[in-house]
C-alpha cells in the first residue's frame, strides 16, 4: 500500500534511509552538523511542498518511500506548464530487488500525469551506475550531465526525465 505521509512520520520512520538515499556513505551518524543539515533539507523539501509517498506492506512494515515536487503553473501562462520532479526514492536493504521501487517510480508517475504533467525529471549523481540503469529500465532517458555540481572533481549530477503525456501506460 502507497500512502502520503506527513514530515513527523516520515522523519520517524524513513529518516536513516533518507540520509542513505541523501548522502550515502558521507553521512556521519555521529555527527550532530549532519543530523541538523538533512533535518532541514527534509523541512525544506515540505515546506517547497514535497509530496512524500510511503510504501508499506501489509502488516504496515515500511519498505521505502518517494519524494515527488510538484510545481503547479502560473495562472493563464502556458508557458509555466506543470511540471513534477522526483528528488528521492529509497527502498530499506532487506526489500531492494523486489519490485517495490518500481510501484514507487509507477506511483509518482501515475500522480504526476493526473496533476497533469508533461514529464517528470529526475537527478542522480554521475557514477550511480545501478540508480541510472534503474531510471533506464523504468523509462527515464538522460538529458543532460552537469560536471562539478558539487564542486571541483566532482562527477556531477546526470538528469533524467520521462515524457508522460501520450504515454500512458
Amino acid at each position: 500500500m502507497i500512502q502520503e505521509i506527513e514530515e513527523k512520520k516520515f522523519l520517524d520512520q524513513f529518516y536513516n534511509l533518507m540520509a542513505e538515499v541523501e548522502c550515502g556513505p558521507h553521512f556521519d551518524s555521529n555527527n550532530p552538523l549532519h543530523h541538523e543539515w538533512l533535518r532541514r533539507r527534509i523541512s525544506r523539501y515540505y515546506y517547497r511542498g514535497t509530496k512524500f509517498f510511503a510504501y508499506y506492506l501489509e502488516d504496515d512494515t515500511p519498505v521505502g518511500f518517494a519524494g515527488l515536487l510538484a510545481e503547479e503553473p502560473l495562472d493563464k501562462v502556458e508557458i509555466f506548464g506543470k511540471m513534477t520532479e522526483l528528488l528521492d526514492i529509497g527502498v530499506f536493504p532487506s526489500f531492494r530487488g523486489k519490485g517495490y521501487g518500481k510501484k514507487l517510480l509507477k506511483h509518482v508517475e501515475d500522480y504526476s500525469f493526473s496533476f497533469g504533467a508533461y514529464c517528470i525529471y529526475t537527478a542522480t549523481y554521475a557514477r550511480s551506475y545501478d540508480t541510472i540503469a534503474f531510471y533506464g529500465r523504468n523509462g527515464f532517458v538522460p538529458v543532460a550531465t552537469l560536471p562539478d555540481t558539487h564542486g571541483p572533481g566532482d562527477d556531477g549530477n546526470v538528469y533524467m526525465r520521462k515524457i508522460l503525456v501520450g504515454n500512458e501506460t
